[in-house]
Order: structure tokens, then sequence, then C-alpha cells
């Protein structure tokens, strides 16, 4: 008697949840009727209105309970990425204008043993301003479509790095590492765990050409951040960001426990995971989520015989660091320069606006 009731209960659990999931499908159905209107509107007034109208029914849908575990099936042009640990979700979307330039709206989820909080990402920059600096709010978001979100400690508190894109203007792209903390009125974007080049940064901004693809992902096996290098297509190009394109050298940024610190001239090696090469890469027109095959090979950049050209030792992920320096507790000491936008060498200087030839 005891089976078969412990059975009769299972089967209802089990319809319960089918149900549940059948009812928020239907909903997302009339979600995606909504954002295929919304990509169809050919003005910046009209695709703005859209997004808001978008945005709105967007978060009925994640009020209802379930909605944070819910699998998405339809809606082809957001991203919807989960952290790894089940507390987070981002549900995430572009907005592409006229003149080429981006912007972004979306949702942050976190549950907290049972209670799941929402926070709306309020795009609040013009797509020609310099990213901000500091820490922020999600009512002060600069916009970006993130694809990887990597959990770590910080002190006794779990917070998450972002890996983000944005599509920028006619000239640029962007490629962004962030930093996610949340508190319960508030989510924050920032936080100084990146160490660069002698500075300690709350985040970490790559411009490059519009012209060129950026790679930037996470090496699980080796817990770092292996990006491409950037450098000027001409030595005449210096500092200006947007004609930068990929050198075939590497970066990396590995946490030591305290600071997402970057080497420079690793060797990036692909994952017995990753058998076919692959990773997620965002299509800058469409926003759609989209597999791309890594370089195979590595190129050494000191086979360069251009004079002037900064030469790079490559390092092996095993390789151990010698005389590797820990940032210190602040002191009065000379500051390292760095360029007007307060961002390292690798990182992005903004240009101004440009404006469109008719």
């Amino acid at each position: 008697m005891f089976n078969k009731l412990h059975l009769l209960f299972i089967f209802m659990l089990v319809g319960n949840f089918t149900f549940g999931q059948l009812d928020l499908e239907q909903e997302e159905l009339k979600l995606n009727d909504e954002l295929l209107s919304f990509r169809k509107e050919f003005t910046k007034l009209g695709m703005d209105q859209a997004s808001l109208s978008f945005a709105s029914k967007m978060k009925s849908f994640l009020s209802n309970e379930g909605a944070f575990d819910y699998n998405f099936k339809h809606l082809e042009t957001v991203a919807i990425l989960d952290s790894p640990d089940g507390k987070l979700r981002i549900v995430n979307w572009n907005i592409e204008y006229p003149d080429f330039s981006y912007s972004f709206a979306g949702f942050v989820m976190h549950r907290n043993k049972t209670k799941v909080s929402i926070f709306d990402l309020k795009d609040a920059l013009d797509p020609y301003e310099v990213k901000p600096k500091g820490v922020i709010n999600e009512n002060k978001w600069y916009g970006a479509l993130y694809y990887k979100i990597i959990p770590f400690e910080s002190g006794r508190n779990t917070k998450y790095l972002l890996i983000g894109w944005d599509g920028g203007t006619t000239g640029s792209n962007f490629k962004i590492l962030d930093v996610l903390s949340i508190s319960k009125k508030h989510i924050y974007f920032g936080s100084p765990v990146f160490y660069s080049n002698g500075e300690v940064l709350e985040r970490i901004i790559f411009e490059y050409s519009d012209k060129a693809n950026m790679t930037v992902r996470y090496e699980e096996k080796y817990g770092r951040i292996v990006l491409d290098h950037l450098s000027p297509e001409a030595p005449s190009m210096e500092g200006v960001y947007s004609y930068y394109v990929p050198d075939f050298s590497y970066d990396a940024y590995i946490f030591n426990g305290k600071y997402w610190t970057l080497k420079e001239d690793v060797i990036a090696v692909n994952s017995p995971q990753e058998g076919k090469n692959e990773f997620i890469q965002l299509n800058p027109r469409t926003g759609r989520l989209e597999k791309k095959r890594f370089k195979k090979d590595w190129i050494n950049p000191t086979n360069s015989q251009i004079k002037g050209e900064v030469e790079h030792v490559a390092r092996i992920p095993e390789t151990p660091e010698a005389n590797e320096t820990i940032p210190q507790e602040k002191k009065n000491k000379k500051r390292h320069k760095k360029y007007d936008s307060g961002l390292s060498v690798t990182t992005g200087k903004y240009k101004r606006k440009r404006k469109r030839n008719n």
C-alpha cells in the first residue's frame, strides 16, 4: 500500500511539473511573437519602444514560478546564461541601431535558497560615451551582451566574473571582463580584482577593429581567461584602438586567490574536452550565440622582422612564474603612467563620436 501511494505521489509531482513547463512554453511562444515584432523595427525610436515593451513582458514571464529553471526553446536572439553554481541567470539582448551602434537590455535573476530576485539591466550609456571605470549598480549599467559566467571566491563572498561583448560603433568592437556582486537591494558591476601592469583595476575593456574578431574564453583546466593580444595594424596607428587587431599571440588573466592577474604571452592550449576546437561567439549583427572554431596553430610573434615591434616570450600554463609581484597595500608612491582612459596598454582607449557620411 505504501509503495502504491508513494508512486502516486511521484506521478502527481511529475505531472504538475510537466504542466508548469508546458504552460511556460506557451507564454514563451507569446514572448517570441513580441520579439519577432521587435526585430522588425527599423528606426531608433521604434527599436527603443519595442525593446521596452518586450522587457515588460519578459519581466512578467520571469516572475512566474519555475522561470528560473525554465529551458528556453524559442527566443533565438536572446542570450540566456546560467552560472555553474545554479544561483545566477542572465537574460540579455542587444539592439542594433541603423547607424550600427548598439544598446542592450536584460535582467539578472538571483536565487537565494527558495527566493528569486530579479534586477532590471538599464543601459544608461550612449554608444559613443566612455565606459565607466568604477563600481556601478544596475541603474548605471554600460550595456553589453554576456556569454560566460565564472563564480569565484573573494573574501567571504562569491562573486561572478563576466565575459561580455559590445558591438560598439561602425569603427570598433569591445570585449569586457567585469565582476558582478549581489546585495539584497542591488547588483553591482566592477570590483578591484584585476591586476594588470602594476595597477589594480575594477573592470577591463578591450577595444579593437570592427573588421577583426577578438577571442576571449575561459580555460577551466588552467583556471584562466585566455585572450588574443591586440596590436595596431601599423606602427603609425598605435593608440588608435579602432585599428587594433589580434597579433597571433595570447595573454591570460589567472586567479591567484585574490586577483585576476595579467600574464602576457601565454600559449593557448585547447582542452581535451574541446575536441572540436569550438567556442561560443556572438554574431555581432543578430546577437545570436553561435559556435566558432579556435585557431589551431599558435604563431610565435618573435618571428616578426618589423622594426620597433614588441617581442614576446611565450609561456605554457605549467611554467612557474619567477619573481611574480603581488600588489601591496596602498602607499604614497609615484603612479604608473596610463592612458587618458585610465586603462592599461592592452585595454581600450575611446574615440570621439564619428559623423556618418550620407
